[in-house]
């Protein structure tokens, strides 16, 4: 199974048997074929399917440890010549699934078949662990469950490639119609292989549009998909979001469960770990979000520059902000373009939401000299959140007078007159430092600290006006618009000089596209769709975009890797 595209740990796949193949997520009856359950005790050989299920001891869920080790010396002895499809139990002993593992590595099996997965989704822990077992294990198998229909989406999420529809033929007979309720209400005609073949393509549809985790969170039918995804979100995040890509779109917060993407908890760790204050700061200030995207071109955004403005002047260029939001917690200024979110704004701050908030906030403000002030312009919540981080960092901040909101007149007056309490100048110097700052922070946001440096230092140049390229010299290194930037391959190897990030190393001559089993080596830190070097001895020898993460690379041995854009 080659990887076309990711969104978290599920993924839009090609499988190729031959001269057929098909697309995962994907339906056994449908897409493929695949035999029936091969007992151990009454062996068949292959037959005439896409993918054959090797003899097989169905061990249950709780099977006790003896009858497991009995089992798996039994398994040992099969010939497995001819098959490529193993039967995996879905075991509460998680020790003994190593050993089925070897099995699986020996004999290269193309497909796993996740055994009591009816009752494997309702022990949640165990589901996830699982699957993320297998994902992390064997990048290009692909993983069989057989759930319902209201399943699919969760499961893709998780790691489930394929759904076996067989099992869903008793509802038919029990006369029992799937409906978008189920199995909650349930509808009077037999439907349930039409109703699956409808919910694969919506599946299939939000991967492609990078939409599949707003559906799973749209979908909470049961009691066992909430308590899936939390576990997911809460213990394996970092499974989550190793898979995830770079945020492009704008993300939808639209539940409880949303707070826990992944988008959000890696912008937390990027605040913390690639965010550094300009050298130049004077002052912070500290302002609420907005509704509109970026906060610069809402309304009261504008009327807090202004009020900077007024009683600034030129010091502006000496004043850092940050803007406080949910769940993104903390936003410099220069990040702004990066935020794309949507969320329900209601003025009600949940513990959930606050507490990450004021943690993030306060580990940023221990980023700046003590001797600089901190200036707070917030209401509602926002100064819970900010008290709360003054206390966690030690910081003394000092709030304006705000009176029926943040952008009324005497809010504005109080912003105003606090900030003429202090003397700031600003020079030409500063004002240019600060224009190269706002292009050097993006790129530290994608490749790590120094990376701005790299390919902007200060005898760098900045050419254009919208589409803003990027030289040292007479070399491009880069371009800049609105947040969204590209790398030469020039720039690629100064970032690689500087920080040796984002790098794939290979030791072939690079003609198109780098498959994976090309890759000797790439950087952990590598998501789906960030831009990446591809390395031949030390030398940055193209540039393109992943379209795996960086450890996948490694393991997978199909499939494109990168995606070359220029060659050096």
């Amino acid at each position: 199974m080659e990887v076309i595209k990711h969104e978290g740990p599920g993924r839009l796949g090609l499988v190729r048997l031959g001269d057929y193949s098909f697309r995962t997520p994907a339906l056994v009856g449908v897409d493929f074929t695949l035999s029936p359950f091969n007992s151990f005790f009454h062996p068949k050989e292959p037959g005439d399917y896409d993918f054959n299920l090797a003899p097989a001891i169905p061990l249950g869920f709780y099977t006790p440890a003896e009858v497991i080790e009995k089992a798996l010396g039994r398994l040992w002895s099969v010939n497995y010549e001819g098959f490529n499809a193993f039967y995996l139990p879905a075991l509460r002993r998680t020790e003994y699934l190593e050993e089925f593992f070897k099995i699986i590595g020996r004999y290269n099996f193309e497909a796993i078949y996740l055994g009591n997965s009816k009752i494997l989704v309702k022990e949640y822990r165990y589901f996830v662990k699982i699957l993320r077992e297998l994902r992390e294990r064997f990048p290009n198998v692909m993983i069989i469950a057989d759930v319902e229909p209201f399943f699919y989406p969760l499961a893709v999420y998780l790691g489930v490639d394929a759904f076996d529809t067989r099992s869903l033929k008793l509802y038919d007979f029990e006369g029992r119609g799937f409906t978008q309720y189920s199995p909650f209400l349930w509808g009077k005609e037999p439907n349930a292989l039409d109703f699956a073949r409808k919910t694969i393509l919506l599946v299939r549809k939000a991967l492609e549009e990078g939409k599949l985790r707003y559906l799973v969170e749209n979908l909470f039918y049961t009691q066992y998909h909430a308590g899936i995804l939390r576990i997911a979100d809460l213990e394996h995040a970092d499974y989550l979001e190793k898979y995830t890509p770079i945020q492009k779109e704008t993300v939808y917060f639209i539940s409880d469960a949303s707070i826990r993407r992944p988008e959000v908890k890696r912008w937390h760790s990027r605040v913390v770990e690639r965010f550094t204050p300009p050298k130049n700061t004077e002052l912070v200030l500290l302002f609420p979000c907005s509704a509109r995207k970026p906060y610069s071109f809402s309304r009261s955004h504008t009327l807090y520059r202004r009020a900077v403005k007024e009683a600034l002047g030129s010091g502006t260029a000496k004043v850092h902000e940050l803007i406080l939001t949910s769940p993104f917690g903390v936003v410099p200024r220069e990040w702004e373009w990066l935020a794309k979110y949507d969320i329900v704004v209601t003025g009600h701050w949940s513990e959930e939401e606050i507490k990450p908030a004021a943690e993030l906030l306060a580990k940023t403000l221990e980023k700046y000299p003590k001797d600089v002030p901190i200036i707070a312009h917030l209401d509602e919540a926002y100064i819970e959140i900010a008290k709360l981080a003054g206390e966690l960092s030690g910081r003394e901040i000092i709030f304006t007078d705000v009176k029926n909101g943040t952008t009324s007149k005497e809010s504005l007056k109080s912003l105003t007159e606090t900030l003429k309490e202090f003397e700031l100048e600003g020079s030409k110097e500063d004002r240019t430092y600060r224009y190269f700052e706002n292009i050097r922070k993006v790129f530290d946001f994608y490749f790590g600290i120094g990376a701005g440096e790299a390919v902007l230092p200060e005898d760098g140049q900045v050419k254009g006006s919208k589409m803003l390229r990027l030289f040292i010299g007479n070399q491009q290194t880069g371009t800049f618009r609105d947040g969204v930037i590209s790398v030469t391959p020039f720039g690629m190897q100064r970032i690689y000089d500087s920080l040796k990030a984002y790098w794939v190393e290979i030791d072939f001559d690079l003609r198109g596209d780098v498959f994976a089993v090309g890759v000797n080596e790439a950087d952990e830190r590598i998501r789906p769709d960030d831009i990446v070097g591809v390395v031949r001895d030390d030398r940055v020898v193209g540039v393109g975009k992943a379209v795996l993460s960086g450890e996948e690379m490694v393991k997978a041995k199909k499939g494109v890797a990168v995606k070359v854009r220029k060659r050096a």
